[in-house]
């Protein structure tokens, strides 16, 4: 295999990546060997960027900070060229899915901060959205929707579905949870389109299950459980077990709303299992509050203190992972850029 056609096999795994994984893994997998052989560094960094995104779909986070690391030892000693870009926004996406988002706010403002040559404009914009993610997990919606409106302005020029999809989807939940459901609604019919163009089924899962979330608030439960079961079966046919275990929480809810309380408890259970298994703190500090009420209802208030005991730890451990100025000096460097 020459240059130009390792080229042509590491752009088809790339353009598989949100659509079919498994073969994009296999296809980047023997893509880095051939690379390694002729001694090309930044197409080698490359597939071990793609490997690690396949990886992470697959909620094997150790195993991407394994891949992630390959890079940086590789980088150390040769130029990659705007992979850098790629490396630092990974360890920043999976650190954040972790909880650890100290690291998550590092990566990511080290990435606004690469000169063009190290990166790519859609890597900057992907940590522009990163930060406002750590602003939503910190409660601060309004600033989270100001980081995402800045995300979505820097990419008006872009052709990349998936990138516009995942700015209207980060926006549609902040608007969520700002109590504007009909104008996350309208967003979240708008990005649909351009999933379904880009045969991006991780987007669309989460644009199903945040139409769910929508309508529970509105209590028209019969209306979320359909979303989020459809959700929930695109989630598990791609194997993308994080929007899984949120999709199964938010159902868990739907059922608890509604009444059916031995169902809830069924798939908050199997959420928070699910949840404990990735490290995902946020989604297993949700499914003890959840729980918390379940049993209460179930009269076992022994077991329901003991989840609402967990949720207040899990919840300050969360919330304390990034101090509050470092927020705002984040906040500052945003006006400036």
């Amino acid at each position: 295999m020459n240059e130009a056609e390792l080229r042509r096999q590491i752009a088809r795994a790339r353009k598989l990546l949100h659509s079919q994984s498994t073969e994009a893994l296999a296809i980047v997998l023997d893509a880095r060997k051939h690379a390694k052989a002729l001694q090309l560094p930044e197409l080698e960094a490359n597939a071990l960027c793609i490997t690690a995104l396949c990886v992470y779909d697959f909620g094997h986070y150790a195993e991407v900070l394994d891949y992630l690391d390959q890079i940086a030892q590789l980088a150390s000693q040769n130029h990659i060229g705007q992979q850098e870009g790629e490396l630092l926004q990974t360890y920043a996406r999976t650190y954040y899915t972790m909880g650890e988002y100290a690291k998550a706010s590092d990566y990511w403002r080290r990435c606004l901060t690469l000169p063009d040559s190290a990166i790519i404009l859609d890597t900057r914009i992907k940590a522009h959205i990163g930060l406002g993610q750590l602003y939503y997990a910190h409660e601060h919606y309004e600033s989270a929707l100001a980081h995402h409106r800045r995300a979505e302005e820097l990419a008006a020029s872009s052709d990349d579905y998936q990138l516009q999809a995942a700015i209207l989807i980060n926006i549609a939940a902040d608007l969520i949870s700002c109590n504007k459901l009909s104008d996350a609604h309208v967003v979240l019919k708008g990005a649909l389109p351009l999933v379904k163009a880009d045969h991006n089924y991780r987007n669309e899962a989460e644009i199903y299950a945040l139409i769910g979330q929508i309508q529970l608030l509105r209590d028209d439960y019969d209306k979320a459980r359909m979303s989020l079961l459809v959700a929930l079966k695109i989630n598990r046919m791609h194997i993308n077990q994080w929007g899984e275990a949120s999709a199964m929480l938010t159902l868990g809810k739907v059922y608890l709303a509604s009444g059916h309380i031995e169902m809830a408890r069924e798939q908050l259970v199997e959420a928070l299992n699910k949840a404990c298994g990735l490290g995902a703190i946020h989604l297993q500090y949700n499914a003890h509050l959840a729980l918390a009420e379940i049993y209460s209802k179930l009269g076992k208030s022994d077991i329901a203190e003991g989840h609402v005991l967990l949720h207040k730890t899990l919840r300050n451990q969360l919330l304390a992972s990034t101090l509050e100025s470092d927020l705002e000096t984040m906040e500052l460097r945003l006006e400036l850029l």
